[in-house]
């Protein structure tokens, strides 16, 4: 068994900066504009977060992808028939199946079913359809305003002094 060892490096830091700055800023705007828990946009800043621009923008258009996947085929499947735990189960197996077919399919696939679920476990406690579409709408808005906030402090992190070699 390898030993288990610790290193600070400025990569480390650099992480933490970007999360610590990310879920910091994303959470106070998001419920200054009245989201009561933005927890999606927090996820969302961890998961995407990266010290390289160009990873954490991969990153981003991969949870975009998702995301989207998974809150179309979610709603659809709301649409369809209601909320069920059964139909969600069935859902989320269509949906593992659909992205694990595509040919070229971004890599985190599983946030899309994973996408399915969190949208139907909001829209239980919807009532109607449009409920259930601005819970939607309100996560999805969450990941994309927590992914930009996640690029924007990634790009202005390469340009700090700790970020460069090392």
């Amino acid at each position: 068994m390898p030993k288990l060892s610790f290193e600070l490096t400025k990569i480390s830091v650099s992480y933490v900066v970007i999360i610590l700055l990310g879920t910091t800023i994303s959470w106070v705007a998001l419920t200054y504009m009245g989201i009561a828990n933005p927890i999606w946009a927090i996820i969302s800043v961890v998961l995407v977060s990266d010290p390289d621009s160009t990873a954490t923008k991969q990153l981003v258009k991969t949870r975009v992808i998702n995301t989207l996947v998974g809150c179309v085929l979610g709603l659809f499947s709301l649409l369809l028939f209601g909320y069920n735990p059964v139909v969600i189960i069935i859902t989320v197996a269509i949906t593992t199946l659909f992205v694990t077919t595509v040919k070229h399919y971004p890599a985190n696939w599983r946030l899309a079913p994973a996408t399915v679920i969190i949208l139907s476990d909001a829209a239980h406690a919807a009532v109607g359809h449009s409920e259930q579409f601005y819970f939607a709408l309100l996560r999805a808005g969450e990941i994309a305003f927590g992914c930009c906030i996640a690029v924007i402090l990634s790009s202005i992190c390469k340009h700090l002094p700790m970020h460069k070699a090392g």
